[in-house]
């Protein structure tokens, strides 16, 4: 069974790759299982995020995702622009169990918003309130691949 969480760690390492810093010392947010929402809602569709944790995690701050992922000190570049964050290690292999990213891809887009400047994070994270997915777009290998998951309004 996938879960909300789940999905808030993969938008965890989005944003944590928009922001280009490693570990702060602040925790994630928890959130409920997809199909084992609260007895009033309906189940969510597989792999789908809550409206509500996206709101819970939004709340906690751009911060509060940078705990368990480690970036390499450097951006990618390509032919000399910006490509991406590699990422350098995944911290707590429980937390990212399920999550198709390693330490060596590179993070190059959030809902195809570029992520090189803080700012651009800022965005992207704020925007996310009223998106309708969450789409990490990263290289493995050289080869681009995407983790799509839809963004449920739940209450």
């Amino acid at each position: 069974m996938r879960s909300v969480f789940l999905a808030s760690r993969v938008l965890a390492l989005g944003l944590v790759a928009c922001a280009g810093s490693s570990r702060p010392a602040a925790a994630p947010a928890a959130a409920h299982p997809v199909g084992d929402s609260p007895p009033s809602a309906a189940p969510l569709p597989h792999h789908a995020v809550a409206r509500s944790a996206v709101r819970a995690v939004v709340a906690q701050g751009l911060g509060a995702f940078l705990q368990h992922v480690e970036l390499a000190d450097d951006p990618v570049r390509v032919e000399g622009q910006f490509r991406g964050f590699r990422i350098a290690a995944l911290h707590d292999s429980e937390f990212w169990n399920g999550v198709d990213l390693k330490p060596g891809d590179v993070v190059t887009r959030i809902n195809g918003f570029p992520i090189e400047r803080p700012e651009q994070a800022q965005a992207a994270f704020e925007l996310l309130l009223v998106a309708s997915e969450l789409r990490v777009s990263y290289d493995r290998d050289g080869e681009p691949r995407e983790i799509v998951y839809p963004i449920v309004d739940d209450r």
